[in-house]
């Protein structure tokens, strides 16, 4: 009877770790999608702003917490216009519940320079 308590408590205890294990799986597939969806948004954005530019690069600067109701993303976008090289950084802000987009920010960073 013992050890028939003790192999359930066993099971238990696996199940809650696998389902911990999931969860964690499944939020790290979300934000990788949520990455790729911003990501679009702010190299479209850098197009609007700059259309005769050539895009060269970018690099995903990271995700950070503003508050409860909103997330940003941090992109660096590396062009060209007039064959002079530019890097602007591109706050795209969210909401992480919704998924919806707040808004998006440009800003010149530098006229030279490595991503």
């Amino acid at each position: 009877m013992k050890s028939l308590s003790k192999v359930f408590f066993a099971l238990i205890a696996l199940s809650i770790i696998f389902t911990a294990g999931m969860k964690a799986y499944g939020e790290q597939n979300v934000q990788e999608i949520d990455y790729k969806k911003w990501s679009k948004i702010a190299i479209s954005s850098v197009k609007e702003k700059y259309p005769d530019a050539e895009l060269v690069d970018y690099k995903y600067g990271g995700r950070e917490t503003v508050n409860e109701e909103e997330s940003k993303d941090v992109f660096h976008v590396k062009g060209k216009q007039n064959n002079k090289p530019f890097i602007v950084k591109v706050d795209v802000v969210f909401n992480p519940k919704t998924g919806q987009l707040i808004t998006v920010n440009i800003s010149e960073m530098r006229e030279e320079g490595n991503l």
